[in-house]
């Protein structure tokens, strides 16, 4: 049984390193069933779904198998539950039901279940259970999936939330900071700087109540702030936001973990941007070192120089493509670039060269060494925008 997000942090679920596990998706429909239902609901048809479906969850059952399962449970009770106890089952069912359209990708009818469940818990339990997260959060998401230029729905559930966390007390404190890091993220990933902003606020001004796991929110507060005046071009700032980052995350987390390694690149991002490219080495070679051998089709670009898309084929509207052949230095580096096939030939091919010159990649560790690897592919795709 999957544990709510709500119990998962009351319980002080860690992740290596002492960060917070992430976020659980099913709700407790099976505590609810374990705790029993009115007979006259809970029949033998409810019974018999609800087992089915929770041995499918069990055995990673394929998502289509699933929904059948789930909306079986779901049409198992009544569409207007006439009490408490059924209106907390038909809540869970709907949010059951809704990750599965989710995963899916139907959000549409997803957004719908999760708006019931919130609905229904809300009616059973009051508009400030806890229970409401989970329907809540998710419903959040789908808002904002499906109205991309318009953010203002998905922060009101967020606010929401965050107001029924802010009222269950110290038991909740983490899973508040794990709302703001999330929402922060997602706001700045979508351009909704001023939202992402308001959410980092908060996390600044609260990360000192975490004592030393401060350092953790601290650290993502920082590289999301890179990634946006990154995304202003405004590379040398973002460098400085990148290394504090760093600084932080490393006092919480081992240099290894895929979160600073990921910094690192996009600090190599920058450094390229800014014509450091030297500096950028040490940084290749340390996301290098903490990856396992790979095969040479394996190998992807930490940075990527955009290509020029040459004049007299953009003036036609040509299309094509370019696969080369390069070797990957123990510096991260290329060199020895060669065509293996252009479509059509004669047109894009010195373009594709002159970016591949700038990539960027982690290099291969052998006995704690960086060494050299020939034979790694890499294919432009020159398409004209229209």
């Amino acid at each position: 049984m999957v544990t709510p997000r709500w119990m998962s942090h009351a319980r002080s679920v860690k992740a290596p390193g002492g960060i917070p596990a992430p976020p659980a998706l099913l709700v407790l429909i099976g505590l609810l069933v374990m705790g029993g239902a009115p007979h006259s609901l809970a029949g033998q048809d409810f019974a018999s779904a609800w087992k089915a479906y929770q041995a499918a969850v069990a055995r990673k059952a394929a998502a289509e198998e699933l929904l059948q399962l789930a909306q079986a449970v779901y049409d198992a009770l009544p569409g207007d539950p006439p009490d408490a106890k059924t209106q907390k089952l038909k809540a869970a069912a709907a949010f059951n039901l809704g990750s599965v359209h989710r995963d899916l990708h139907e959000q549409k009818e997803a957004r719908a279940l999760f708006e019931e469940s919130a609905h229904l818990f809300e009616e059973a339990l009051g508009k400030d259970a806890v229970e409401l997260v989970d329907p809540l959060w998710e419903w959040a998401r789908l808002e904002l999936w499906l109205n991309g230029p318009d953010p203002r729905k998905a922060e009101k559930l967020v606010s929401r939330i965050d107001r029924i966390l802010a009222r269950h007390g110290a038991q909740m404190r983490r899973l508040r900071f794990e709302l703001h890091l999330e929402w922060a993220s997602d706001f700045a990933a979508r351009g909704f700087f001023a939202n992402a902003n308001d959410h980092l606020s908060w996390l600044q001004e609260h990360a000192p109540e975490l004592g030393e796991i401060r350092n953790y929110y601290l650290g993502h507060v920082a590289f999301l702030r890179g990634k946006m005046v990154a995304a202003r071009r405004q590379y040398d700032q973002a460098l400085k936001a990148y290394e504090q980052a760093r600084t932080l995350l490393t006092k919480v987390l081992p240099p290894h973990d895929r979160r600073v390694l990921t910094v690192a690149q996009f600090a190599i991002v920058a450094l390229e941007e800014l014509g450091r490219s030297d500096d950028a080495t040490p940084l290749c070679q340390e996301i290098g070192r903490y990856q396992e051998t790979r095969s040479t089709g394996d190998f992807v670009p930490l940075y990527r120089a955009m290509p020029e898309y040459p004049p007299s084929a953009a003036e036609h509207g040509k299309e094509g493509r370019v696969v080369l052949e390069l070797t990957v230095t123990a510096e991260g580096r290329t060199r020895d670039i060669r065509v293996v096939e252009a479509d059509p030939p004669g047109v894009f091919e010195r373009a594709a060269i002159e970016a591949a010159r700038r990539f960027r990649y982690a290099p291969r560790f052998v006995d704690g060494k960086p060494v050299d690897v020939e034979g790694v592919r890499y294919m432009f795709t020159f398409d004209v925008v229209q």
